[in-house]
Order: structure tokens, then sequence, then C-alpha cells
């Protein structure tokens, strides 16, 4: 049985997922916002496709769509980061540069960065 995608968000990850997804919703009359077909346009992947009441889809304009899993493990590496710091800052003489403590520096380091680039 097919899911009728009528007033659905989809997520697709990939090229592939987002093709199939297409041929389904051609199948079930919907076309894009400003077109008068629901053929395959370049979109960024992953992204989410929204499918109208009226049979008109769109997908997600933001730059870049996050996965929750994907940040939700960036900031455990990034308190674990900051832990291993902060046992250096505290105990210098006791703590070697292993290639965790040298990961941990330039993780931080990125984040910061980022956080800095931003902001402007």
């Amino acid at each position: 049985m097919m899911i009728d995608l009528t007033g659905k968000n989809v997520f697709v990850r990939t090229r592939e997922e987002y093709l199939s997804v297409l041929k389904i919703a051609r199948f079930q009359g919907f076309k894009w916002a400003r077109e008068n077909h629901l053929n395959h346009i370049e979109i960024p992947f992953p992204n989410i496709l929204i499918f109208y009441d009226n049979k008109i889809a769109t997908y997600s304009f933001e730059k870049e769509l996050l996965e929750a899993s994907k940040i939700v493990e960036d900031e455990k590496k990034i308190k674990d980061a900051v832990k291993l710091v902060r046992t250096f800052a505290k105990y210098p003489d006791r703590t070697t540069l292993t290639d965790s403590f040298i990961k941990s520096l330039k993780l931080l380091a990125d984040t910061v960065e980022s956080q800095m680039e931003e902001v402007k």
C-alpha cells in the first residue's frame, strides 16, 4: 500500500531516495510550486520534501539541514575534549601529548573558529 504524501514532510538523505519519492509524488499528482511538473531539479542533500494539501511540492531552502544524531554526537565529543583540556590545564606536568589530546585541541579550535564565522 502506497503512503499518501498529501500534508506530509519527507526527509531524503540521498539523490536515490529523492528520485524514488518524486516518482511516487508524480503518480499522486504533485507538482513543484513554480513549475507545471515534478521533474528532478537540483536540491542539496539531505533535505525535506514538503507535500501540501493542494498537490504542490516544495523543499527546504535551508542552507544546511543537520541531523540531530550528528549534533548530539558532536556535542559529546566537544564535552570530552573540554574535559581533557581542563585536566591538562590543571595538571600540565602530568598530561602527555597523546593523539586524543591533540585531536581534542583541534576539535575545540575548529568549534571556536566555526562559532566566530557564524557571528560575522
